[in-house]
């Protein structure tokens, strides 16, 4: 932990000794303690204080409205048996009956072992030409 920090003080120091070096400056100089600033009082302006300028609230507690909702009232239609089937000519299809076929429990067909043969590699004249591979 000491090496480290002995390291990067070390680093800092000369970091700043070559910018040191390195500045050149030009002109008058003046010491800092010879200029005097001096700062003028602050004056509070109408601006400032402007309640428009500064609420930018886009809600406005002047246009705040409680919003009311109608009263939720059942209606015939909605206890209305025909109102709700909407597909009256519905007729059943009648599908057939799944049968077992002989290829789905055939053991030869799902037990095909066959192994992959992939063709012999022949060399060819352009991969020993010199050429192509320059």
């Amino acid at each position: 932990m000491k090496t480290t920090v002995k390291q990067l003080a070390a680093k800092a120091f000369v970091v700043f000794l070559l910018t040191g070096i390195n500045v050149k400056t030009e002109g008058r100089e003046t010491n800092a303690s010879s200029q005097t600033i001096i700062e003028t009082t602050l004056r509070l302006e109408d601006w400032m204080t402007d309640e428009t300028i500064w609420n930018t609230n886009w809600v406005s507690k002047n246009e705040f409205v409680l919003e009311t909702e109608v009263r939720l009232e059942l209606e015939d239609w909605m206890l209305s048996v025909n109102s709700w089937i909407l597909n009256i000519d519905f007729v059943e299809e009648a599908e057939p009956r799944l049968e077992l076929e002989s290829w789905i429990t055939n053991e030869v067909i799902w037990n095909m072992d066959i192994p992959e043969k992939e063709s012999e590699s022949k060399v060819e004249h352009w991969m020993l030409n010199e050429k192509v591979w320059k």
